[in-house]
């Protein structure tokens, strides 16, 4: 009993040309493949699909660290603030003056007092339970500046629904 045929029993019929018939398996094979697969491959423009694989699964990264970047920003650059503090709060304003004009760049402090805080730019803003608080400037400040004094001297007292500026004041060098 034979499963197959010869290649001479087959019906002699004329063959189409390798690129008129397009992608074709290597060999004998008659089989072709899906016209649709071949057209997708085409259009993404991708010739690895290990690679697009790997594009595909990094875009929800890349999507989440983009929304995340474009929330976090504009509080780093001051663009977000509170426009009052809740009731029962205290607002305390750090802010840095170099010969009299207005800095703001890294400066490094403490706030102690009721709550401690520390940070490292300027101007900054925080919202605090009211009480005594004095500010230590521990670094930082214009290129070439020395501190000559924070404003005021000693501790300020904060009361609920009220705003302390502490200012760093920096002469020449």
């Amino acid at each position: 009993m034979r499963l197959y045929r010869s290649r001479s029993s087959y019906a002699a019929a004329p063959r189409p040309s390798r690129s008129a018939d397009g992608a074709r398996y290597h060999a004998r094979s008659h089989y072709k493949v899906a016209r649709s697969t071949m057209l997708d491959r085409e259009r993404s423009g991708w010739r690895d699909s290990e690679n697009l694989a790997k594009v595909k699964r990094g875009l929800p990264v890349f999507l989440t660290f983009c929304v995340v970047l474009g929330l976090v920003l504009p509080m780093f650059f001051g663009q977000v603030r509170r426009v009052m503090a809740p009731e029962g709060e205290t607002t305390v304003r750090i802010q840095a003056t170099q010969k009299g004009t207005a800095w703001s760049g890294r400066l490094a402090f403490w706030l102690n007092g009721a709550q401690q805080w520390t940070a490292s730019m300027v101007p900054y803003e925080i919202i605090v339970r009211p009480g005594v608080y004095t500010l230590t400037v521990t670094g930082g400040g214009p290129p070439d500046a020395k501190l000559v004094s924070v404003v005021p001297a000693g501790s300020q007292l904060g009361r609920a629904g009220e705003t302390i500026t502490f200012t760093a004041e920096f002469g020449a060098p």
